[in-house]
């Protein structure tokens, strides 16, 4: 299959029009974070001729919602599931999304956080449960970070509670399998944690401030330092487009214009169009809406709710056994976990005494 005579204009187009929708995001880290994907993602397709592979990363780029049949009348309006357009627009559950993309809580910048505690002076390999069979090397140990996260912040074991039949040893090839499945949980579970200089940044953003007591700053507490860990590792290990948590990065300013001219359909639908339809003009973007300080500091506090804080780190696999794992004291919490102390026994009773129906 060949491609559209109007591929090249409509990919242009859409490039444009993510580049134009990114400079409009609140957040600078994202905005950087987005850019260099989108540059990324073009790049990397500039030349390819798989049709089919580009068509798939246009539907991921624009993020087309599959709707019905019926849905292509003419008194149903077209719904585009563009997350970067909604967040613009004041869809905060949308820009929580892109914002936990970017700061590693999901996708490829957590796997980017997650590689000096993997594959950092990791020690080697431990031998098979049977020898000259290499698929029953059982998972090699985790460093003490990964370990108190997974011990105070996920609430699971190390290792799992292996079956013990009745008649016959259990085999050891079903053993590294049962090992190597409760590790794979425990990674697609954890949750890394950011470099300091982003924690820090991230709490003045939610509200603290820089000499509050309770905030980083001054306990010198949230994660590793960003020259510590991820400083020394080479693009082809480190993925050249997270370098947008780098405290040294030279972030986007935000965009002034503003693009409400509407995207192109794309050369490869299949709907049929109307003749009514076709010669109406489409109606121009809406404008996008500026969010207040209350509703970024908000979106802040609950990503920060996502983070673990963690002692600083210069070894991942120095021998400490007191690492601690927290939250930011900026995280939204429930009024009994706001009280230090619990409520005596006496006082609730009294209180359901007094709101009891009669």
């Amino acid at each position: 299959m060949a491609f559209s005579s109007t591929h090249t204009n409509y990919i242009k187009s859409l490039y444009k029009r993510l580049l134009s929708e990114s400079s409009l995001f609140f957040d600078d880290r994202t905005r950087l974070f987005i850019q260099q994907r989108t540059r990324e993602g073009f790049h990397d397709y500039k030349h390819s001729h798989d049709l089919i592979r580009v068509k798939y990363k246009i539907r991921e780029a624009r993020k087309v919602t599959r709707l019905p049949y019926y849905a292509y009348s003419a008194n149903f309006p077209k719904k585009f599931l563009h997350r970067l357009e909604k967040a613009n627009r004041g869809h905060q559950k949308e820009a929580m999304k892109i914002l936990s993309d970017s700061y590693g809580r999901s996708g490829k910048t957590r796997h980017v956080l997650l590689y000096p505690y993997l594959h950092g002076n990791q020690p080697p390999m431990p031998p098979p449960l049977v020898p000259h069979a290499p698929r029953t090397a059982p998972p090699p140990p985790l460093c003490p970070p990964l370990c108190a996260l997974v011990l105070q912040d996920l609430n699971k074991p190390l290792a799992p509670q292996l079956p013990a039949p009745e008649f016959k040893p259990l085999h050891p090839g079903r053993k590294a399998n049962l090992l190597w499945r409760h590790r794979s949980m425990l990674l697609q579970r954890i949750q890394p944690p950011l470099p300091f200089e982003i924690i820090v940044e991230l709490e003045s953003k939610a509200g603290a401030t820089s000499d509050h007591p309770l905030s980083c700053v001054v306990q010198i507490k949230g994660g590793p330092r960003w020259h510590a860990l991820y400083a020394h590792l080479t693009n082809a290990f480190f993925d050249p487009t997270s370098h947008h948590l780098s405290p040294h990065a030279k972030l986007v300013p935000s965009s002034l214009f503003i693009r409400q001219q509407p995207l192109l359909d794309s050369p490869y639908s299949y709907r049929k169009l109307s003749l009514v339809e076709s010669l109406e003009p489409k109606p121009l973007v809406p404008p996008p809406i500026p969010y207040t300080e209350r509703q970024k500091r908000r979106l802040y506090q609950k990503l920060l709710a996502k983070i673990p804080l963690i002692d600083l780190i210069q070894d991942v696999w120095q021998q400490k056994n007191d690492y601690t794992v927290s939250r930011s004291h900026w995280v939204p919490r429930a009024t009994h976990q706001l009280l230090r102390d619990p409520i005596p026994s006496h006082v609730i009773q009294a209180t359901l005494k007094k709101n009891k129906k009669k």
